[in-house]
């Protein structure tokens, strides 16, 4: 994962914002952030990309 620069390109430096991350991605989806918190860095990852996706596409309408 290249020394954590792996986290460092999504906005990801420290626990404490992994864990806001994953709050605010419990948020959007509308899900329990205990739900989102339990789900493996991989599908995180992925789910903060479609929001960003989205939340883009609703800026550019």
């Amino acid at each position: 994962m290249g020394g954590g620069r792996f986290f460092h390109d999504c906005g990801v430096h420290a626990v404490a914002d992994l864990i806001a991350l994953a709050y605010d991605l419990a948020w959007f989806w509308k899900i329990d952030p205990e739900q989102m918190m339990a789900r493996p860095l991989d599908l995180i990852l992925e789910s903060l990309s479609h929001a960003q996706r989205i939340n883009q596409s609703q800026q550019v309408q």
